[in-house]
């Protein structure tokens, strides 16, 4: 059985080593990992995995494993003019672990299933350390007997491993998920400000917002970046916001309205505006910063950004 791995950045890294001790322990004969940059197989290369930079390498395989950036790329990989739909034979399966949107992954799933291929979407959530350490949550939209055959694949790199149901449904679970934390980051980066601009400490506002009854998983991670003025991160706001845009599409198509979900699009889409849409979403406070004419930051942040500048 051959199995290959397409998409070697920053979370598919991590997977595809974990993926690897698959055939160090004989559960299937052939691996092979792909990436269109050829800097991202070196490490590959150092420890004798087998690697390529052309997709096609990879059209023979029984499975396939995708984590890929976006939409557009997935489609492009698997039914694009050059895509490895043309070269599959039915039997094979695409397992995706990209983030794209529920509409995008059901087109898709029908489009190889006309072909005889089976595809399954299985959003991952976490960040690159669990990828490393094979602890992610992976949503799966798909056949549940594939699902059932491709899981111990599944447990080498994730914690948590879900079937959620048809085609899309794993992309959807990943959508309402960041869409949760995509409110919860807004509601922070909108007071914050406020309680600052009025006099309260932001050290210990943002305790409080950590600790006590409005404390969320974004306020806890995200908080002391804030604090300590560091919105670098390998997931923008841009990207952040097109979650949104994805669920939108969904919201629209069934005439589902979600006021609260509508109003944290236009906090990300002052935000864009604004000019933070290359950095973390967390980044939005800056805008609310701007406008009151605060800075919500640690007290040493002026001292010890002034010692970085010398």
């Amino acid at each position: 059985m051959k199995v290959s791995f397409i998409g070697l950045g920053v979370m598919g890294t991590g997977m595809a080593f974990n993926l690897a001790k698959g055939e160090k322990e004989g559960e299937f004969e052939d691996y092979l990992v792909c990436d269109a940059n050829s800097n991202a197989l070196d490490q590959f290369n150092a420890q004798g995995i087998k690697t390529t930079t052309n997709i096609m390498d990879t059209a023979d395989s029984d499975y396939i494993f995708l984590c890929l950036p976006d939409l557009e790329i997935v489609k492009n990989v698997i039914v694009g003019e050059n895509g490895l739909l043309k070269y599959m034979e039915p039997g094979q399966k695409i397992i995706d672990f990209s983030t794209i949107s529920y509409l995008g992954a059901i087109e898709i799933a029908e489009t190889c299933r006309a072909n005889g291929i089976e595809y399954m979407d299985c959003p991952i959530s976490g960040h690159p350390r669990t990828t490393v350490e094979g602890t992610l949550t992976i949503m799966c939209g798909g056949n549940e007997e594939l699902f059932n055959t491709i899981k111990p694949m599944l447990d080498r790199m994730g914690k948590q491993i879900l079937y959620m149901g048809d085609n899309g449904a794993g992309q959807l679970t990943k959508m309402i998920n960041n869409c949760v934390l995509n409110i919860c980051c807004a509601s922070f980066s909108e007071l914050l400000p406020v309680g600052v601009k009025l006099g309260l400490d932001p050290e210990k506002l943002g305790d409080v917002l950590m600790t006590a009854t409005g404390s969320s998983f974004a306020s806890q991670t995200l908080i002391p970046k804030v604090l300590e003025g560091n919105f670098e991160h390998s997931f923008s706001l841009q990207r952040a916001y097109k979650d949104m845009e994805s669920m939108n599409e969904v919201l629209m198509k069934y005439q589902i309205p979600l006021p609260t979900l509508s109003g944290t699009m236009q906090t990300y889409q002052l935000a864009l505006q604004n000019g933070q849409g290359d950095y973390y979403k967390h980044a939005m406070i800056c805008y609310f910063e701007d406008l009151l004419g605060v800075k919500v930051r640690k007290k040493n942040y002026e001292e010890a950004e002034a010692q970085l500048v010398k």
